[in-house]
């Protein structure tokens, strides 16, 4: 827990920021009468460099930098963005034009050249670009640009979805050859640009007036790094943060802005989740048996109603959700008497010991963990939850702990099984592997006829939910808050931040 002398801390430390920004930005140059959004930073850890295909924190790295495709504004589709259009006649070799006339924010054109260099780094395995995979069918050695504003990118085998492959907030593009540099300049050609950089405290960004859908909304971004979840609200309510993006703000805390004429809520189904990982190459979850006990023992309805207030759905440990055209409908309903069998087949008939790592970092995660523990204590499963320290949990914790609570956002349905779950994937912490689960994936990405490519993926979340070592209960409703006087919010906010604007009082 957090306390008000902790809260105050945090507090002072945003308000003299603010107060030095204020006065930098209007000494020697003429006052910006557009707006400064105070955001929050969200995931970040002082390992955090202004590499955004490796480590550059989240959400700078959407702000800063572009992709040639990208989600809609609903984050359901995928459209085009630094690539105006694309096309394939077999799916298997792709051509993307490129727009014309934008640059980078030192003022190089963008071209072709960036483009094919942009997409050579992600892949070079000396990058550690932990969604590298998602670029897997590319035949490197091949892709070629025409002109200065074309390439064509041939692919081992067809897949239909390449352009959606390549909407990951980590495929972006930067000028050729500043792959040595660019984890210190984090230069990009997004609408926003660096000035400075502490992934443990304040990030501010300026307006990038060249941007290529026009200049922003907002003269800048200060994004503030708030590790205790619990001070985030108050940050909000006292006027120091001015937007709260989804599931920074925990369910009881929703009410102190509820019927205040200052506080705004943008609130939409969506595909997010916190999840219980469980490393499967390492015991117990090395056995199928003690990871299916596990997703038998929670009881989903209550978690949904308990952690989240209700705004959510019923997931069943996979991460397409409702709205995506290839989620298939699953049970997943609680069974405590098979549960406690799986485990004594498993070699645990009085039960067994295990410790939940987790931080205060995301709202739900303290309740979730709770949740769980009393649950799983119904079957023999006796839970210690270890807590440690925020700043440097996503540093430290991922792929190094073998039963821990983490964060995902919204994903479409081929793209995020790929990323989570298949066997080769830089993001897939719970070290899964199946060959059938893979091919299912590799099927569905060469098929045309729309009807079997969703048979094809249902299969493959029917043997995610059975087997795999992500324990997903619930898809969270997106629920943003932020001050009224922050206009033309979008539900997907991280790609379409330079349509926000400060509307003064």
């Amino acid at each position: 827990m957090f306390s008000q002398s902790r809260i105050r801390s945090i507090l002072a430390v945003i308000v003299l920021v603010a107060l030095v920004m204020a006065l930098t930005a209007t000494v020697g140059a003429q006052e910006d009468t557009r707006g400064i959004l105070r955001a929050l930073k969200g995931s970040s850890s002082a390992a955090s460099n202004l590499d955004p295909m490796t480590n550059m924190e989240g959400p700078t790295k959407q702000f800063v930098n572009g992709q040639l495709t990208r989600s809609d504004m609903g984050a359901t589709f995928v459209v085009p963005a630094l690539a105006e259009s694309w096309e394939t006649e077999t799916g298997q070799v792709w051509t993307f034009r490129l727009r014309q006339g934008l640059t980078f924010h030192d003022g190089s054109d963008f071209t072709s050249a960036d483009a094919l260099y942009s997409l050579r780094r992600v892949i070079d395995p000396a990058t550690g670009s932990g969604i590298a995979d998602r670029l897997a069918a590319i035949d490197e050695a091949n892709m070629t640009a025409p002109d200065d504003y074309t390439i064509v990118i041939p692919l081992h085998q067809v897949t239909v979805n390449f352009p959606d492959l390549l909407a990951h907030h980590r495929i972006v593009m930067i000028p050729e050859g500043s792959g040595d540099t660019i984890a210190q300049t984090g230069i990009g050609i997004g609408p926003f640009r660096v000035v400075t950089s502490n992934p443990v405290g304040v990030t501010v960004l300026e307006a990038f007036d060249d941007y290529w859908e026009g200049p922003p909304g907002l003269a800048g971004i200060e994004l503030y790094h708030i590790s205790e979840s619990g001070a985030v609200a108050q940050a909000l309510l006292t006027d120091q943060l001015d937007y709260v993006g989804i599931g920074s703000i925990s369910a009881e805390n929703f009410a102190l802005f509820e019927g205040n004429d200052d506080f705004t809520f943008l609130v939409q189904p969506s595909g997010g989740w916190s999840a219980l990982v469980m490393d499967t190459t390492v015991a117990p979850f090395d056995d199928l048996r003690v990871r299916q006990a596990f997703k038998l023992v929670m009881d989903r309805q209550e978690i949904l109603e308990v952690v989240y207030a209700g705004q959510g759905d019923i997931a069943c440990d996979t991460s397409v959700w409702k709205n995506d055209p290839f989620y298939h409908e699953l049970d997943c309903p609680r069974d405590v008497e098979r549960a406690r069998e799986l485990l004594a087949e498993a070699g645990y008939p009085d039960g067994l010991d295990i410790v939940l790592t987790m931080a205060d970092v995301y709202p739900p995660f303290p309740a979730l963990a709770v949740a769980f523990q009393e649950q799983a204590a119904d079957a023999g499963i006796r839970v210690e939850i270890n807590q440690v320290p925020p700043d440097t949990y996503y540093s430290d914790v991922p792929g190094n702990f073998p039963f821990y609570l983490d964060w995902w956002g919204q994903r479409r349905a081929g793209p995020g099984l790929l990323e989570l779950f298949s066997c080769d994937s830089g993001q897939n912490w719970t070290r899964w592997c199946n060959e059938e689960f893979d091919q299912l994936l590799e099927d569905a990405s060469a098929e045309l006829d729309f009807d079997t490519r969703v048979e094809l993926y249902a299969q493959a979340q029917i043997i995610a939910s059975q087997e795999a070592g992500w324990l997903n209960p619930v898809f969270f409703t997106a629920i943003d808050v932020f001050n009224s006087r922050v206009k033309g919010v979008t539900r997907n906010f991280t790609e379409y931040v330079h349509l926000f604007y400060i509307e003064e009082d």
